[in-house]
């Protein structure tokens, strides 16, 4: 008999399930993730789900984890455009809860922790090299390189401050303008 973790039914039957819990979380946060609201949404049965995750704690970090994306990743290629378009299809994952509960739970669970910082942690790591590309191209002033963790903060720190201290719905002009605002400093005319 094979193990559950190659079995392709087992494996359907999870991916099911954790795309049930998904959507629960973006439908109403994490309270709605139960083992049997996920079985119904999934149809599969509670003992599968309760098979793949024995605690709700295991279920909502899975969820987390499949529903989170990484933070500024870019290609090479113009910075502010590239910059502003990946921020803009993130806008509508932030406007979930998923970031909101990633954000709060991180605080007291290490397990989510890991997972913030993986998303959000090493957004200046991954954006260095970007940033350097485009000084080369003459798109930014040098020396903006060795201020990635400040640009990174003026540019996630408004747009998580809005989404998740007002409220407010992200849309692709106040993305534009947050990236604007940011970047102003380290133009090459400026």
């Amino acid at each position: 008999m094979p193990r559950t973790h190659d079995d392709p039914r087992a494996l359907r039957s999870r991916a099911a399930a954790l795309a049930a819990a998904a959507e629960l979380l973006v439908e109403g946060g994490p309270g709605h993730i139960t083992h049997a609201a996920v079985a119904e949404r999934a149809k599969v049965g509670r003992a599968t789900v309760y098979r793949h995750w024995p605690d709700l704690q295991s279920l909502l970090l899975d969820t987390l984890t499949s529903a989170a994306y990484p933070i500024l990743t870019l290609d090479d290629g113009p910075f502010r455009d590239q910059l502003v378009a990946h921020l803009q299809q993130q806008a509508d994952w932030l406007n979930q809860p998923i970031a909101a509960t990633v954000i709060e739970r991180g605080e007291r669970d290490p397990d989510v922790r890991r997972l913030r910082d993986e998303m959000f942690g090493r957004a200046d790591e991954k954006l260095a090299d970007r940033l350097a590309a485009a000084v080369a191209r003459g798109e930014l002033r040098a020396g903006v390189e060795e201020h990635t963790r400040d640009l990174v903060c003026r540019i996630l720190g408004p747009l998580l401050f809005q989404r998740c201290m007002l409220g407010t719905h992200l849309d692709t002009d106040a993305v534009a303008n947050v990236v604007d605002a940011a970047l102003a400093p380290w133009q090459p005319n400026a």
